[in-house]
């Protein structure tokens, strides 16, 4: 297993792909797939698979992070 999907549970380009698709205007942006994200965090830790969970968070930091890499190169 790759220290990405260690990390994430997907790889970084699955990741890249996922912010690509969410610029889309009725994919609500960043935020809305952090929040998304950690909507499934949420469910995994109710079900008790906490290292999933920890994985979503991880994506959702990830999407977070690159927010503004990705408004920058908007317009």
């Amino acid at each position: 297993m790759t220290n990405e999907q260690e990390m994430y549970g997907c790889s970084k380009a699955d990741l890249d792909e996922m912010i690509d698709d969410a610029l889309n205007p009725y994919m609500g942006e960043h935020y809305m797939l952090a929040m998304s994200i950690l909507s499934d965090a949420q469910e995994r830790i109710a079900i008790g698979h906490g290292d999933i969970a920890r994985q979503y968070i991880n994506r959702a930091k990830y999407v977070i992070s690159h927010w503004k890499d990705s408004t920058e190169n908007v317009g």
